[in-house]
């Protein structure tokens, strides 16, 4: 009787720490479930560039507009009798300073002593 019940207690260790140690155990299961999230999210990202793709796709054999959009920004196409202004920002100072309403002022002034 006392063989059988240190063979059992035995096993049941061995069948315990098979659950926490090797293939098959706790942790590999942890493991596996955190690598099939970051699959998935990264299915998804896959998706959702898919998803622009092919709707870019789909302007492009549509019409002419997303062809003409595209060679604007990307290629900077003006049409004939179209003026172009580019506008640029100078971001070095520390704050941009608008022009003073007292020039306009001064002009008035001038005007009305004439």
């Amino acid at each position: 009787m006392k063989y059988l019940i240190t063979v059992m207690i035995l096993l049941l260790i061995i069948l315990v720490a098979s659950l926490w140690v090797g293939h098959g155990s706790y942790p590999a299961k942890w493991q596996l479930e955190s690598e099939i999230a970051e699959i998935k999210q990264s299915n998804e990202r896959q998706t959702d560039l898919n998803r622009q793709i092919r709707a870019e796709l789909e302007d492009a054999q549509s019409g002419n507009d997303a062809v003409e959009e595209r060679a604007r920004s990307e290629l900077g196409m003006i049409r004939s009798k179209e003026t172009f202004y580019e506008v640029i920002l100078d971001t070095r100072g520390e704050a941009q300073q608008l022009p003073k309403v007292g020039v306009a002022e001064e002009e008035s002034q001038e005007v009305g002593q004439q």
